[in-house]
């Protein structure tokens, strides 16, 4: 009798597991690279790239008033290792009631520099405006050719040298900064769950920040196949419904996306409007474009708080800097200034597939169950 009960049960089981739906597939990765989509060409930039910092400093000098032997004066102390004098004068060239101020903390008391944002036709990003061909100054998508992209922080900053570059030419600048933030912050991870990620459907696409920083190999490489535990930080975590086509995944809801990042770039990256394209490969990596509108202040903030080794290293004239994304910034008008307090701009990510885990919660002595 218990073999028959025995067999009959399997029998039942078998029967069950034949019938029920197959189970839903799910694959992770951490995020390998994280950077400003750019598509420098030779055109962009008519008479080339803005100045370095040695010829915006003698043009802040003489917009400050000093003459010419004063400016050649206070260059001969400085190569001579006494430029006490001159970057005195720079770092407090703004002008606030006539009295001299940080042009980093208060960018706008400083003149404008009028330093050249890109003439290029071609970005990559989405339209966000939802005009299409009808937006403003929009691009034209290198790779989807969609047209009426708004990509407002790429034209603002793209003709700076150190953030000119492509997707495999990296700017010198996110390159660098890729390379501090790394090691110095927790992953970032993005999961991707759909009846069968080999077919066209339905998915649903969510981003966490880890508890463990980005695991390397040891030629730097990133590691594939390692295993980070989720954030459970609400803070960092996003969910989208979205589709899957032909191995591209894009998502349909678009709203807010959020993740703390560093304050070296920014201390959080806020999208609103946040729109996704991003390639599921066969060799378990993707790369991914991500777009939206960015609190243009938030990035400022990082450029700001560097200070004059920013300048002198990156930009070359972190006011300009300032200026040219409040002139290009294009959503979110302030109701009193009706100045627009976000800028739009797409990212670009590299991925590995990875292992998300939920993070066990250790009990406690007393708690219900414990042992």
């Amino acid at each position: 009798m218990r073999t028959y009960i025995s067999a009959v049960l399997g029998a039942a089981a078998l029967t069950v597991s034949l019938s029920a739906p197959a189970a839903a597939e799910t694959r992770s990765y951490v995020v390998s690279w994280f950077g400003l989509a750019t598509n420098s060409d030779e055109k962009d930039c008519p008479g080339g790239p803005n100045p370095g910092v040695q010829l915006q400093y003698l043009k802040s000098l003489a917009d400050l008033g000093y003459n010419s032997k004063q400016i050649e004066e206070m260059v001969k102390k400085s190569q001579n290792g006494d430029g006490g004098e001159m970057f005195d004068a720079l770092r407090n060239r703004g002008r606030m009631d006539g009295k001299p101020v940080s042009p980093y903390i208060y960018p706008a008391t400083t003149k404008d520099p009028q330093w050249k944002a890109i003439t290029g036709k071609q970005a990559f990003g989405f339209n966000l405006d939802g005009r299409g061909e009808a937006t403003r100054n929009g691009f034209e998508d290198p790779q989807t050719h969609e047209k009426g992209v708004n990509n407002e922080l790429y034209r603002a900053l793209g003709c700076y040298i150190s953030m000119r570059g492509s997707l495999s030419g990296r700017p010198t600048y996110w390159a660098w900064a890729w390379g501090q933030l790394k090691d110095s912050q927790p992953a970032w991870l993005i999961t991707v769950d759909g009846a069968d990620l080999s077919k066209d459907g339905p998915v649903t696409v969510t981003f966490d920040r880890a508890l463990e920083h980005l695991k390397s190999n040891v030629d730097g490489s990133p590691r594939a196949d390692a295993t980070y535990r989720i954030d459970s930080d609400p803070r960092s975590h996003n969910s989208y419904r979205g589709e899957i086509k032909g191995g591209m995944v894009t998502i349909t809801d678009h709203t807010d996306f959020r993740m703390l990042q560093n304050p070296l770039v920014a201390p959080e990256v806020k999208l609103s409007k946040a729109h996704l394209r991003m390639k599921l490969k066969d060799d378990g990596t993707l790369d991914a474009f991500l777009g939206g509108y960015q609190p243009w202040s938030d990035l400022y903030f990082s450029f700001g708080s560097g200070g004059i080794g920013i300048e002198q290293c990156v930009t070359g004239d972190v006011p300009g800097l300032y200026w040219l994304m409040r002139k290009h910034a294009d959503a979110d008008p302030d109701p009193k200034t009706g100045q627009n307090t976000t800028i739009s701009a797409t990212y670009y990510m590299e991925g590995v597939q990875a292992f998300a885990a939920q993070p066990m919660t250790p009990k406690v002595a007393g708690d219900a169950g414990a042992r």
